[in-house]
């Protein structure tokens, strides 16, 4: 595995949610409360991409349907919840100022 870094730490805040193409992947950083989530970048529902979902409340919110994930168990929330996949997420790594992952 090698660490691809993402981010610069400094750059982060809530809110913060943009794409990245990392060895053929498609990944999603993410901050909410102050916990950075590196997501796959695809809604599990119908694999829309997830770069313009709003980040609040440990939940992210896909753009196309408006469906609701938590952050930090990955489960969708609502009545259908049961039905669907949960988020791909991978861990994430410091090396120095920057987050990133090891693929």
């Amino acid at each position: 595995m090698a660490y691809h870094p993402l981010e610069q730490l400094i750059n982060l805040h809530d809110g913060y949610c943009r794409p990245f193409q990392v060895a053929g992947h498609a990944l999603l950083l993410v901050q909410d409360e102050g916990r950075p989530y590196v997501l796959v970048n695809r809604c599990p529902h119908m694999d829309a991409r997830m770069d313009r979902a709003q980040v609040m409340d440990n939940h992210i919110r896909c753009p196309v349907h408006g469906i609701a994930f938590n952050l930090v168990t990955g489960v969708a929330q609502g009545p259908l919840a049961h039905c669907l996949k949960q988020l791909e997420k991978l861990p994430h790594a410091f090396e120095g100022t920057t987050i990133g992952v090891d693929l």
